[in-house]
C-alpha cells in the first residue's frame, strides 16, 4: 500500500509540478515578508551568539529584562509567521487535489488564481486547526519526543478530513485518531520519514550556513515546505484510498 501511494504522489507531483512549485515559492515569499516585518532587527540578536553553546536554562537567566522581551518577540514571530504561512500552503495544496479529486481535470477553470480564491474561505478553521495541532504536538515534544512523535502521527490526517469532509475542527481530530490508529501501518514511516528528514536538513544548514542567519532561514522555510507538500498529498491520496475500502 505505501508503495502504491507513493507512486501516486509521484505522478501527481509529475503533472502538476508547476502548481506545485508555485503555491511553494509563494509561501516561501509570504514567511520570508513576515519575517521580515515581525522578527527582531539582526543588532538586537547579537547578544545570543555568546549563548549559542549554552544551555538554554542558562542563557534565559542571564538574560536582562529587555533581552529576554527580544528573545519573546523572537518565539513569537517565529509562531505567528510559520502558522500563517502553514495555513496557506495547506490551504491551497489541499483545495488543489480535492478540486481534482472531485472534478473534471481539463478543466479550463483549473488554475493557481481559482485555487487560492476557493481556499481562502477555508483559510480561518485550517488557522484554528494546525494552531491546536501545533501546539498539542509541541506539548508532547517537549515532554517527551515520542509522545509528540505518536501524536504527530494520529492526527496527521486532520487537515485532509477537515477539507474532504467539510466537519468540524473536533470532529476533524477524532476521526483522524480514529483511522490512523486503525492504519498505523502506513501513517508512522511517511512522518517518521518527514521529522528525520527535517531534522538532518536544519542541521547541515546550521552547520554550513551559521553565519548567514537569512539564508537559512529561507532555505530551511523552502526545504520544509517542500516536504510538508510532499507528505500531505501523501496523507490526502491515502485517506482516499483507505475510505473506499
Amino acid at each position: 500500500m505505501i508503495i502504491k501511494v507513493s507512486q501516486d504522489v509521484l505522478c501527481f507531483i509529475r503533472n502538476y509540478y508547476i502548481n506545485i512549485i508555485t503555491l511553494i515559492l509563494a509561501t516561501t515569499v509570504i514567511q520570508a515578508s513576515l519575517d521580515y516585518i515581525l522578527l527582531p532587527k539582526k543588532e538586537d540578536l547579537i547578544f545570543m551568539n555568546n549563548f549559542i553553546n549554552g544551555s538554554l536554562q542558562d542563557m534565559i537567566k542571564e538574560l536582562s529584562s529587555d533581552q529576554q522581551y527580544i528573545l519573546l518577540k523572537l518565539s513569537a514571530a517565529n509562531s505567528i509567521s510559520k502558522l500563517l504561512s502553514s495555513t496557506f500552503l495547506f490551504g491551497n495544496i489541499l483545495t488543489m487535489l480535492h478540486v481534482l479529486s472531485t472534478t473534471n481535470k481539463n478543466n479550463q477553470s483549473f488554475n493557481i488564481i481559482n485555487i487560492i480564491k476557493s481556499a481562502i474561505p477555508l483559510f480561518p478553521k485550517l488557522l484554528l486547526l494546525i494552531f491546536y495541532t501545533t501546539l498539542c504536538i509541541q506539548l508532547g515534544l517537549m515532554i517527551a519526543i515520542v509522545p509528540g512523535i505518536l501524536l504527530a502521527i494520529i492526527i496527521s490526517l486532520t487537515p485532509v478530513m477537515l477539507i474532504t469532509n467539510n466537519i468540524s475542527i473536533m470532529e476533524a481530530i477524532r476521526l483522524s485518531i480514529k483511522i490512523s490508529y486503525r492504519n498505523i501501518h502506513l501513517t508512522t514511516p511517511p512522518i517518521l520519514l518527514w521529522f528525520l528528514m527535517k531534522t538532518i536538513l536544519i542541521l547541515i544548514l546550521i552547520h554550513y550556513f551559521h553565519s548567514w542567519i537569512f539564508i537559512v532561514k529561507i532555505l530551511t522555510n523552502t526545504t520544509n515546505n517542500i516536504l510538508s507538500v510532499i507528505i500531505l498529498i501523501y496523507l490526502y491520496r491515502l485517506y482516499m484510498i483507505i475510505r473506499t475500502v
